[in-house]
This record gives structure tokens, sequence and C-alpha cells, in this order.
């Protein structure tokens, strides 16, 4: 009899009961190992947990090896007339849980399957830690511990240490060293932001970096290419995912519900630069130092929904942009069309000239079969189509915008899975940002540092 038990789509191992025979093949990213072997069935299994443990981390070879052990102990008190049959069954066993774990290596490794409680902030400087949306407010209200707070100026990190009951830290790297986080919140200056992304990455912490993560789309994009590389688990916050409208939106995009659509609008008109000035983030307004204006900083979000939603990767085929109110080198006005390969037009609108405290925003989808678009009030969506006009309000205890966003990363890591978007999903909102920059006719920021 024959037993052939395979592993992923490649690595197998092969033995004939009747010849004695067996051979393993063992396929890696980088090597391909074929064996053969006489002996039956136990000098196979224990050859091919022997080459797994020259191949892969620690943890899988220590798997191995208990698996292999375990298999030898129990063949020794086994009579010889049900060795045999055990072997089978315990050869497809182990073999299986290393397929397992090895199918489960190929995306960016989740840590271990633990909720996150440690955790440390790095350029906690950025308005987003104390103004919307609130970042430190945001982990206190996560129960969780915030062992260190780092702002390359001591006045700064001291305060927020003050804030939140942390420890201030200049360098974030003494801080991670010392702290020893679960899981990181990186903020930073833009121009500053591709270094603490590579130390990161580096550690193997999961961590969430504030995007653009730098000043130029080739900057970014490298980013992503190493945390990828890497296989890190690396992630941007993209809070308009998490409003009722997208993921009703989605899910009837998806479901074909709408029929063809026509177009889609997303429109995030924010106050002037005085509250950047206030908190002590000027640098937002320099263009050296962040790399664009309201396009980068808010159109940024209108960019990835059109793809989340639609599924499609859009192009931009026209964009203006205007420095006309605040007059300063990054933009503070920008209207970007889009057309996705099924012809779809996306209008994406961003700016700082609303004129008090509030917005002027606004999101819809438009097709064949509805209309549908968030409520002005609340986290809702309206739906209007042929016999229907309804809205429908999120559900109690739902968790939206950049709250929905750092919980979702802290569930998601305690569960073992994945980010819940890719940093090629930040990369390529960052590229459409820069290609509108270039046919808008904007000077690029420059090189990044």
């Amino acid at each position: 009899m024959a037993l052939y038990v395979p592993l992923g789509a490649m690595s197998m191992l092969c033995l004939d009961d009747e010849l004695g025979l067996g051979i393993a093949l063992l396929v890696g990213h980088d090597f391909v190992e074929l064996g053969i072997v006489v002996g039956g069935l136990e000098a196979l299994v224990a050859l091919f947990f022997r080459r797994i443990a020259a191949h892969v981390n620690p943890l899988v070879s220590a798997y191995a090896a208990s698996a292999a052990d375990i298999i030898r102990r129990v063949m020794n008190i086994l009579a010889p007339h049900d060795r045999r049959e055990f072997l089978r069954s315990a050869g497809k066993l182990a073999v299986g849980g290393f397929a397992s774990m090895a199918i489960a290596q190929q995306g960016p490794k989740p840590p271990a399957a633990r909720r996150p409680q440690r955790v440390a902030v790095i350029g906690v400087g950025h308005y987003h830690a104390t103004l919307a949306p609130f970042y430190l407010r945001i982990l206190q209200n996560e129960k969780v511990d915030i062992v260190g707070v780092h702002d390359p100026d001591r006045a700064v990190a001291e305060d927020r240490a003050k804030r939140c009951g942390s420890t201030a830290y200049t360098d974030y790297r003494t801080m991670i060293d010392k702290t020893k986080p679960d899981f990181v919140l990186s903020l930073n200056r833009h121009v500053d932001m591709p270094a603490p992304f590579r130390f990161l990455v580096d550690s193997g912490i999961p961590f969430l970096a504030e995007k653009p993560w730098g000043i130029d789309a080739r900057t970014v994009n490298e980013l992503a290419d190493y945390a990828e590389k890497k296989n890190a688990w690396a992630t941007a916050p993209m809070s308009f995912r998490y409003s009722w409208w997208a993921e009703s939106a989605r899910k009837m995009v998806k479901s074909g519900e709408l029929g063809t659509i026509s177009h889609m609008l997303v429109r995030f008109n924010q106050p002037g630069i005085q509250r950047y000035i206030d908190e002590g983030n000027s640098w937002m307004l320099n263009k050296a130092e962040a790399g664009g204006g309201a396009l980068l900083n808010l159109g940024f979000h209108g960019f990835d929904l059109c793809r989340y939603i639609t599924g499609e990767d859009p192009k931009v085929v026209s964009a203006v942009t205007s420095h006309s109110i605040w007059k300063r080198d990054i933009e503070d006005y920008a209207f970007v069309t889009l057309r996705t390969p099924s012809g779809m037009v996306f209008l994406n609108e961003a700016s700082y000239t609303f004129p008090t405290t509030g917005s002027d925003s606004e999101r819809k989808i438009a097709a064949a079969k509805g209309l549908v678009r968030a409520t002005n009030n609340g986290d809702g969506v309206q739906i209007i189509g042929p016999g229907r006009d309804e809205t429908l309000m999120a559900p109690p205890g739902y968790v939206g915008s950049w709250a929905g966003v750092v919980k979702d990363c802290l569930d998601r890591i305690g569960r073992g899975e994945p980010p819940p978007s890719s940093v090629r999903d930040c990369a390529r909102a960052v590229t459409l940002t820069f290609d509108a920059y270039r046919m808008a006719g904007e000077k690029p920021a420059g090189p990044q540092r």
C-alpha cells in the first residue's frame, strides 16, 4: 500500500509499504530538497522533520522536533502490529499541522494570539495625538498600558506623557528597547516617518503608522516593498473604511445590488490652518516637511475608499489645486477626477477652507439601481432607489473612524490575524496623490531624507 501526504502545493511525503521506500519532497521559498530513505515511514517522518528544522524558524523547528519525538515515544510502547496504522495517522497529522503553519507564514506574521496590552507611541508631538482623532484618548479608552511616548522635543514628550500617565522619551529606539511594547503607534512629521517605519519593521513589533509615511511616492513604495519583504505586521489608519456608509456601499457593490456604477464622490473640506499652528505643528504648512497639503492629508482617504469599495484601481484623469486662501506652498484646495477600468468616475475633493469649526463633507455612490450616501448626522447611510428611500444607522456598539481602526488592529493581533489594510494599500493611495499633484502642476517637495 502506498501512502501519499501532500504539503501545500509542492511538498509531500510518499511511502510504498511493499518496497519500504520513502520519498520526502520539501519546497521552500529559497530551497528545494528531495530525500529518499529506506526503512519505512518511521525513518521517512524522522528525515522530514529533521529537514524542516534546518530551514524554518525556531518556533516551527521546536514543533517539528516535538512531533517527531512524540511519534518515537509512542511507537516504543505500541505492539509491532499497531505501529504501521499509527504511523499512517501520525504522519498525516504531523505533516498536516506543519502545512497549516507554513501556509500561515505566507502573509504578514501575526504575533502570538494575545491582544496587546503594552503600547508605545512614537512622534507623539503629531497633532493627531491630542487633536482629532485624539489617539492618546483612543488608546486610553482601549484600556491598554501606554508604556512610553516619544518625541524629539523633550518638552513635548513630557507634556504628552503627563496627559496619559506615561514616560517620556526623546529617542524612540531607547524607548522600544526599555519598554518592550506589544504594539506601537507611529506618528511623526511626514518627513521623519521613514526611519521609525524601517526600525519597526526590523524589530518585528506589530505597528500602526500614521500616513503618508513620507513626502514622496517613491519613498512610500520603497517602505511598502521593505515591509512586504520582511513580512511585517504593519498598517496605516484607513479610517474612512470604518463607517456604516463605506461598509454598506462596499457590500452592495460586491453583490451587484446597485447595478452599473456611474460615479462616486468623496468631499472632505476641513477648517483652516490655525489649528496646526496652535498645536505646534506648523510643519504641516511646509511642503518640504509635510510633502503636500489638503490632498495628501485629507484626500488620501478618498483615494483609498475608491479602491476599497469598488475593488478597482483608478487612474487620475484630471486634477486642479489652489493656494488662494492661505497662500502657502502647500495647497489649501484640491479637486481630482479619476476613472476606473470599468468606466466609473470618481471625484475626490479636499480642502482647508471650511470657515469655522466643523466640516463640509459628503460621501456617495450613484448607480443604475440606487444612490447610497452617508448621512449628515450620525454614522448612517441613506439608500434611495426604485420604491426605496430608507436611512440605516450603524448598530449599537459599532466603533467607527480612527477609534475603529485602533480597536480592529488590537483585536486582530489578539486573534492572530493579518492587518486590516496592507502596506500596499497605503502606497497606492499615496501614489495617486502624487499622480494628481503632477497633473495639477504642483512642484515636488524635494528628495526624502
